[in-house]
């Protein structure tokens, strides 16, 4: 690693192996809200800060300069082709330019725009969600209680599938309509 990384705490490319019983431990971790989108990304970034930042040591709101934090949310149109509108980057170089091992596409897109979005991956894993509905108030509530879940010592995978069993057909009213690919697997927030 070199100096410069050190000083910045970039992060090496190790790949590991996570359980519930030796999950990814984040300490103090800090929550950015990413918007591309303009005014529509803008209101839903700030009310949602307003219900998810508690919980994090530090919280980032921005337009265009992707925060370092360990949870990111972006704000952003994904076109058919999967790119994301406004940007160069796709959610992946996003997600590792934040540095984040959580991500959220948290506004609506079709889910078929979501087909090649994440495109082949790359050396950086993350719990990546993309959300199809908000279901209006019960995203930013769904993710609280999940933060909250994580800052106790429960693995993200294991509340994710508490709070919204995973049953096929069951569309559950308290969370929102997405998809998760869970490349960091199970992950936990101390303090």
């Amino acid at each position: 690693m070199s100096l410069l990384s050190k000083l910045f705490g970039a992060r090496g490319s190790e790949t590991r192996t996570t359980t519930v019983g030796k999950p990814l431990r984040i300490s103090k971790p800090r929550i950015g809200f990413l918007n591309l989108q303009g005014e529509p990304g803008a209101s839903l970034a700030m009310e949602d800060r307003k219900v998810l930042a508690p919980p994090f040591r530090e919280s980032f709101l921005t337009d265009g300069a992707v925060p370092r934090c360990e949870v990111i949310f972006l704000y952003c149109n994904v076109g058919a082709d999967g790119r994301v509108a406004g940007s160069a980057a796709g959610i992946r170089d996003l997600t590792e330019a934040a540095g984040a091992y959580v991500a959220v596409v948290a506004s609506e897109n079709p889910p078929n725009n979501y087909m090649n979005a994440l495109g082949p991956r790359n050396s950086w894993g993350a719990n990546t969600v993309l959300v199809v509905d908000r279901k209006t108030n019960s995203f930013a509530e769904f993710f609280h209680s999940l933060f909250e879940a994580m800052k106790s010592g429960e693995t993200m995978l294991m509340a994710w599938v508490r709070l919204a069993p995973q049953i096929p057909g069951i569309d559950h009213a308290n969370a929102p309509g997405a998809l998760m690919y869970a490349e960091a697997g199970h992950i936990t927030f101390d303090g």
